[in-house]
């Protein structure tokens, strides 16, 4: 089986319409690779100077991140500018019964499912017309990331050394 780059991974969600970016990656010390001891978000932020402001479907930009950040792990903005919305389960925090809770009310429909490196998982919906904001706590261990928010995507790396993976259908 062949390992997938990101730098492919990426151009294959820019070719879906999704925009995309480089965040920084764990560095071989368990620490993030931006260098800050007491990185707030190590492994999740841009190395880009605007950020999710940034994210692009354009080929040749995405070429030339990766190939200057072959390591880089991928964000992928949310809301308007690629079309979807994502649901957060953090199940530290009761993300696992929030979403058996929005389940029973039949809230929640089956959709393309990512399981992060992190033991969490994200789901992708269809972003509506009208735009979505994110919403940080929407329930107990729930965040909702919509527009000008973002999320890490496979084949990334979590700083546990934990990787991205889609989840495959039932």
């Amino acid at each position: 089986m062949t390992k997938i780059t990101r730098r492919n991974a990426a151009l294959h969600y820019a070719k879906r319409g999704w925009a995309v970016f480089p965040l920084y990656e764990p560095a071989a010390n368990g620490m993030c690779s931006c260098g800050n001891p007491k990185c707030p978000s190590p492994a999740k932020h841009p190395r880009v100077k605007h950020g999710v402001l940034e994210a692009t479907t354009n080929e040749a930009r995405i070429q030339q991140w990766w190939t200057q950040w072959r390591e880089a792990n991928i964000g992928i903005a949310t809301g308007k500018k690629s079309g979807v919305v994502v649901l957060d389960v953090d199940p530290r925090h009761g993300g696992d019964k929030s979403l058996a809770e929005l389940e029973a009310m039949g809230a929640v429909l089956k959709t393309l499912e990512c399981e992060t490196g992190g033991g969490g998982r994200h789901l992708y919906f269809l972003a509506p017309e009208q735009g979505l904001k994110n919403k940080v706590g929407f329930m107990p261990g729930l965040d909702v990331r919509g527009d000008n928010g973002y999320v890490v995507a496979p084949p990334s790396t979590h700083i546990t050394g934990g990787l991205y993976r889609w989840k495959k259908a039932d």
